[in-house]
């Protein structure tokens, strides 16, 4: 009787760097209403924060511990963190805890992203090198 044991080489830190960015963008949808903004801020953070957290958790959750989905759903995890950065300033506003709460939470999204990146191509990378 032979007990067979398959072992996955991968680390689990790609998936949960992206499904903290998830989180962080459930916090981008819902700031706006927390932190008593107005203007079309509010209507921006809460579209781009549900496809931040949208994308984030499909790219974390992706059924069976396989590989990152793809490239596509966590580049473009990166881009709307990018847009939440630099929304403040595109849409002028002017209430100084909305601005700084987009600011660092878009660049938190968009390293954490980035990093999720890195990390599942490396992984991948050392999984194929020593199979």
């Amino acid at each position: 009787m032979s007990t067979s044991r398959t072992t996955d080489a991968r680390s689990p830190l790609p998936e949960r760097l992206v499904g903290l960015a998830a989180a962080i963008g459930a916090w981008i949808l819902w700031s706006g209403v927390v932190l008593t903004a107005t203007g079309l801020v509010v209507v921006n953070n809460a579209v781009f924060g549900a496809a931040i957290a949208f994308f984030a958790a499909y790219t974390a959750g992706w059924p069976d511990g396989g590989r990152l989905p793809s490239i596509a759903a966590p580049a473009l995890v990166v881009l709307l963190g990018l847009w939440v950065v630099a929304a403040p300033f595109v849409l002028e506003v002017t209430l100084d805890r909305v601005l700084w709460s987009n600011v660092i939470a878009g660049a938190l999204v968009a390293l954490l992203a980035a990093g999720s990146i890195v990390g599942g191509r490396r992984s991948t990378g050392s999984a194929t090198a020593s199979a």
